[in-house]
């Protein structure tokens, strides 16, 4: 870990899920569960996209029934998330997942206050997850840990940047639209 973790306990930590709160995707592990029990499904896979990454997502999830408990995760990123959580730092799951999904992990690890998730209609991520976040927290009202470029759209609107399981030239990305509060690097053997 790089750097000093904000320790300013009002302001939110949004934490994205697929690869950063997760060493994996949910979509991909669903759909991978979903045509392993049920494989005619696969066939409508592309008619359920037509109608957009969220209704896909929505009806995925739906149908899978992925062992929450077997997924791997950042052990050292969510140590973090557990200290900030017993200091009193109000933890927010943002994800593009299916708001299904999403509840079911944030039960899993009890470590979040409010999930913020697709919900069929709405796939939220990119701009449209840094809208929400702007819209309940405000303008650099958050801080916000991610591990993609697609996140860069978020962090531009955060008041500090976590980056986990990202690269080094990700890392450098950030810094140029927000301030780089901590880095996670990936963690061997996950």
């Amino acid at each position: 870990m790089a750097n000093n973790p904000p320790n300013d306990l009002a302001v939110p930590l949004c934490v994205d899920l697929d690869g950063t709160l997760l060493n994996t995707d949910m979509l991909w592990e669903s759909l991978r569960d979903v045509a392993r029990k049920r494989p005619w499904c696969v066939l409508l896979f592309p008619i359920w996209l037509l109608q957009g990454r969220a209704s896909l997502k929505q009806r995925v999830a739906s149908r899978a029934t992925v062992d929450i408990a077997t997924l791997p995760f950042h052990r050292s990123f969510v140590e973090f998330l557990k200290a900030e959580k017993t200091r009193g730092r109000r933890l927010i799951l943002a994800t593009a997942s299916d708001q299904s999904v999403a509840e079911k992990i944030a039960l899993q690890f009890r470590l979040f206050d409010e999930v913020l998730a697709s919900d069929g209609e709405r796939n939220l991520r990119g701009e449209a997850k840094a809208a929400l976040l702007v819209e309940r927290f405000g303008l650099k009202g958050f801080d916000y840990a991610g591990n993609s470029h697609v996140d860069l759209q978020v962090w531009a609107k955060a008041r500090h940047a976590i980056v986990v399981n990202g690269s080094e030239a990700l890392a450098a990305q950030a810094r140029t639209v927000a301030e780089v509060a901590c880095v996670f690097p990936e963690e061997p053997g996950n």
